[in-house]
């Protein structure tokens, strides 16, 4: 009885952490397979400042909201594997959402070691 107790709590268990997210499950990619090498000043800050930091309000100068300000290039560095979890979540922008194209942008930065180009 135990042993039948405790593969069920495992199996229900085990099923409680599937998270079929679809951008987690299968990271962005251009067409050649491999991500793109976004610019920090030309695609990513006009990007952020526009949807997480001026934009919204929410990580402006000062904020304490999360990972905080994302106002500049090391905030966001800092920030930058809580912004992709909260991103491909769903969490982030509050009230808003990111275009695919948006989205790929931000994590392929983040996967391409979140240069400052």
């Amino acid at each position: 009885m135990k042993i039948k107790l405790l593969l069920l709590a495992l199996v229900v268990g085990m099923s409680a952490c599937y998270y079929d997210k679809e951008q987690l499950l299968t990271p962005p990619k251009t067409s050649g397979g491999t991500c793109q090498n976004y610019s920090f000043s030309t695609d990513v800050s006009p990007l952020i400042t526009a949807s997480c930091s001026n934009g919204s309000g929410c990580h402006g100068s000062g904020s304490t909201n999360g990972p905080g300000a994302l106002t500049t290039y090391d905030e966001m560095k800092n920030a930058a594997s809580q912004m992709q979890a909260s991103i491909l979540a769903g969490r982030m922008p509050l009230g808003s959402s990111l275009t695919s194209a948006q989205i790929q942008t931000i994590t392929c930065w983040i996967s391409n070691g979140t240069p400052n180009n």
